[in-house]
């Protein structure tokens, strides 16, 4: 038989070309080819044997999925390896072959989750290294003056040792001859360990001894301390009272405005939190902006109904991170446009925003993002795609509600 013969069947019926295209492992060419013979089948018995065969070629792509994946996961190559099983569970027919992919899945996560812990453990010098870097050479030089016990009463704060690290930096603060920048971390211990009383005193100990040209990031630090104690104590005029010094005296550096918008976001002082975020807008850099930043103004901006300008903002971000190259978007204001188009009547790019959320790294938003790609692709009448999408939810959940409810509107379609 020629070539173009045994690539389009000859004069082979659909059935018996599937099978041929079966035992010779082409499982997408025969899965068609079965496809065709149960159009043309009108016997219930027949129909049945060829629904099986159909889900056959299914498992059997499914299969060589799960052994690419197995060896994309050996070589390293983990991000590889979740997509194809993620394609395999799209595909998939028999419930114990789902159940193998599942496990490679979970076997997989809970590996990659180990590598990535592993990879994070750093050693104290390189801990200190790092803490260090980020100091004010004001502040090294104070704390190089404390010695051995201030490292270690460091890194055991930073190390999650709270009441061994509070001890240490308390033993050192009775030897300090001039304590300032001390005062930071003493505060910072002492919130941890519980004591808010204690955690203020030392937060304005710090203000307090700060000099007029020396209004660098511990004393912004301080101030944001201050803030969130008073914020957490209901104390809010206090905690705006803070914020505001600190942009008084930081008035050309975004932090202050950031988290002051956020404070008045949280207190849906939503016009004002638009203001002090837009003022601080000013301030971010024009060819690389704070993106972080930018979602806070977006989101206030939709808290405060102005729908229009909060879908400019968020879509400023996606432009942004797309002419990176980059499609993994911020998940929190990447929905909330999403959800802002739908509102609007615009449903396919509300679609595609969920659909790029379901690919991206927020894995424990996946389920979501993708049952509301199907939801909007379902009703675009976009079929395949909502499957796809629906399938790939169904694999992503164990709630027996939510698998009854996608069940249903996979036979619905």
């Amino acid at each position: 038989m020629s070539f173009f013969k045994r690539l389009f069947g000859g004069g082979e019926d659909p059935e018996t070309r599937a099978e041929r295209l079966f035992s010779e492992g082409q499982f997408g060419p025969a899965k068609l080819a079965f496809e065709e013979a149960l159009d043309r089948s009108s016997e219930a018995s027949k129909r049945e044997a060829l629904a099986e065969r159909i889900d056959a070629c299914l498992d059997a792509l499914a299969e060589a999925r799960l052994e690419d994946a197995e060896r994309l996961a050996s070589n390293g190559e983990l991000e590889l390896a979740f997509d194809e099983l993620g394609h395999a569970l799209e595909v998939v027919a028999s419930d114990a072959l789902r159940e193998r992919i599942l496990a490679a899945r979970d076997r997989l996560e809970r590996g990659d989750a180990a590598e990535q812990a592993a990879a994070e453990e750093l050693t104290d010098e390189e801990r200190w290294v790092l803490l260090s870097g980020a100091w004010e050479d004001a502040q090294a030089e104070e704390y190089e003056d404390y010695g051995e016990a201030f490292v270690e009463a460091v890194l055991a704060l930073h190390a999650g040792k709270v009441s061994e690290a509070r001890k240490g930096l308390e033993a050192v603060l009775e030897d300090a001859e001039a304590p300032r920048y001390l005062w930071l971390e003493l505060g910072r211990a002492r919130v941890l360990d519980g004591d808010r009383t204690g955690a203020r005193e030392a937060f304005v100990e710090l203000v307090e001894s700060m000099a007029e040209d020396e209004r660098g990031l511990p004393l912004l630090a301080a101030y944001v301390e201050l803030a969130k104690l008073a914020e957490e104590d209901d104390e809010h005029e206090e905690a705006v009272s803070f914020y505001q010094r600190a942009m008084e005296e930081f008035d050309e550096d975004p932090r202050p405005y950031f988290v002051f918008g956020r404070y008045l976001r949280d207190q849906e002082l939503f016009a004002e939190a638009v203001d002090v975020l837009e003022a601080g807008a000013n301030l971010l850099d024009e060819d690389r902006p704070d993106l972080m930043y930018l979602q806070e103004v977006g989101l206030a901006l939709a808290d405060a109904g102005r729908d229009a300008d909060a879908v400019g903002t968020f879509e400023r971000i996606v432009s942004i991170l797309t002419t990176r190259s980059q499609t993994d978007f911020p998940p929190t204001g990447t929905e909330r446009l999403a959800q802002l188009h739908e509102k609007q009547g615009n449903p396919q790019r509300a679609a595609d925003l969920y659909a790029a959320l379901a690919r991206g790294s927020d894995r424990s938003g996946h389920f979501r993002y993708h049952r509301e790609a199907g939801r909007l692709l379902a009703e675009l009448g976009l079929k395949d795609e909502a499957r796809r999408m629906w399938t790939r939810a169904l694999a992503l959940t164990e709630d027996a509600e939510a698998q009854a409810t996608l069940r249903e509107q996979l036979d619905a379609l």
